[in-house]
């Protein structure tokens, strides 16, 4: 016969007391309720339902099966058997749940149900879409899963299911597993897989019922949170819909084409660029022996795969661009001397050059004032003769031939500082005289048309 749809159980557990005979607790309780009707989350094999206590302190999720299953009452026996061995205050993972194979009365037949209580914690969308900025938190709650999916592998227990649905985020940022359906317990060994699991975590291959079918999923979930906490941008540049993380099944069945699993590869985080080579790896591998997860670096080095880091520029001839007179700081030193090692000029050991006014000590190359020295490095093969360039009074070499550029861009702009000079001729000792003569003339010319005027 097949069990009630979801319209049946919503309208059934309105009324706590007749629905729930057997369960005391669950009887004197108060359905959650909102503007539909009784909150809910529904799921492929079943619905949930939420529940608080009278004096409104505690409060349990009912999972009711929309689906028939005939081993299902058996498995949830060995599973409940198995999880009631361990501790909660130390799997700190694990929600303790209890299974009624007759616990819900629905159209005046019992259904079976599962009771849990009900955590207040945040499913992994919801708190990934909060905490993607935060590279320290994402990376936290990758290490605590890390840590989770390593101890059920040290226990023997693998999820089954491992997927956004149902991992919750708990304070301080803990992660807790619900949906036990598709669980495996040492007590299933030998025994089908209940179901696959959720398409966007799964590996195309199938894989086997037991405690490593956990490995493939679960690297895919530590590899998204690490991804994010690289490059929170993957989030909005990568996400096609609302029922995934990073990666869905068209990536896994073609990881060539992926943007996604390319974008993973050239992470700045070179622990992301491992798990997604590793991911490759497992999505090749005919067999179901993958490894387990790596331990998470919390404060990994990033180092940007691409784009490339651009390389340095060289360092210009200051000859070309210094303008004559003035230092050009730790370059001039570095050009006086050739570079790594100081040695003197072709020019300077060429002989004495000609110079247009002799001075009664000339030193080679001496200028007054900070001159640079052209950046030239010592050339093997020997300079041509250089022409003698007429130098003012106040230099005491000629230029060689690389301080020509150099003196006309210094001429160009002392030009351009220099007053405009077709006026100058007023400012003469005999100029200003005469106008002188002519301004005291005429101011007795008016003085005496004023005194005497001609009329």
């Amino acid at each position: 016969m097949e069990p009630p749809s979801l319209t049946d159980y919503m309208m059934a557990v309105q009324h706590p007391r007749l629905c729930f005979p057997d369960d005391d607790v669950l009887a004197a309780s108060t359905t959650v309720l909102d503007a539909l009707g009784p909150v809910t989350g529904s799921g492929v094999f079943g619905c949930v339902f939420r529940f608080t206590s009278e004096d409104g302190a505690l409060t349990w999720a009912v999972k009711c099966f929309t689906s028939h299953s005939d081993a299902r009452a058996d498995r949830y026996r060995k599973i409940c058997a198995a999880l009631a061995e361990l501790r909660p205050a130390e799997e700190r993972w694990l929600v303790p749940i209890e299974f009624a194979p007759e616990g819900v009365l629905v159209g005046g037949r019992r259904w079976p149900l599962v009771k849990m209580p009900w955590r207040p914690a945040a499913p992994l969308l919801d708190w990934v879409e909060r905490w993607k900025d935060n590279p320290a938190a994402l990376r936290a709650v990758a290490a605590d899963f890390t840590a989770v999916v390593g101890r059920m592998g040290e226990l023997g227990i693998a999820h089954g299911d491992l997927q956004h649905g149902n991992i919750l985020i708990s304070a301080p940022r803990r992660v807790q597993l619900i949906d036990y359906d598709a669980m495996y317990v040492p007590a299933l060994a030998g025994t089908a897989r209940p179901e696959r699991g959720h398409r966007n975590y799964q590996r195309p291959r199938p894989v086997g019922y037991g405690p490593r079918m956990d490995r493939f999923p679960a690297r895919v979930i530590q590899l998204s949170l690490l991804g994010l906490a690289a490059d929170a941008e993957l989030w909005d540049r990568l996400r096609e819909d609302d029922d995934r993380l990073l990666l869905g099944q068209e990536d896994f069945e073609d990881p060539g084409g992926s943007e996604a699993l390319a974008a993973l590869a050239d992470s700045p985080d070179p622990q992301v660029r491992d798990i997604t080579a590793r991911l490759l790896a497992d999505l090749r591998s005919p067999h179901d022996l993958l490894p387990p997860l790596a331990a998470v670096v919390m404060e990994p080095t990033l180092t940007p795969v691409t784009p490339a880091r651009p390389r340095p520029a060289p360092v210009p001839d200051t000859a070309s661009e210094a303008p004559a007179g003035q230092p050009t700081g730790p370059r001039t030193d570095e050009a006086r001397g050739g570079g790594q090692q100081q040695e003197p000029r072709p020019e300077a050991e060429s002989g004495p050059r000609p110079e247009p006014k002799p001075e009664p000590k000339p030193e080679p190359r001496t200028e007054p004032g900070p001159r640079p020295q052209p950046h030239r490095a010592p050339q093997p093969q020997p300079q041509p003769p250089q022409q003698p360039q007429p130098q003012p009074a106040a230099s005491a070499t000629a230029a060689p031939a690389a301080d020509r550029p150099v003196r006309a861009a210094a001429r160009s702009r002392s030009t351009r500082r220099t007053p405009v000079r077709r006026n100058r001729w007023l400012l003469r000792p005999g100029v200003l005289l005469c106008l002188f003569v002519l301004v005291l003339l005429l101011g007795l010319l008016v003085a005496l048309f004023l005194v005497a005027p001609p009329w």
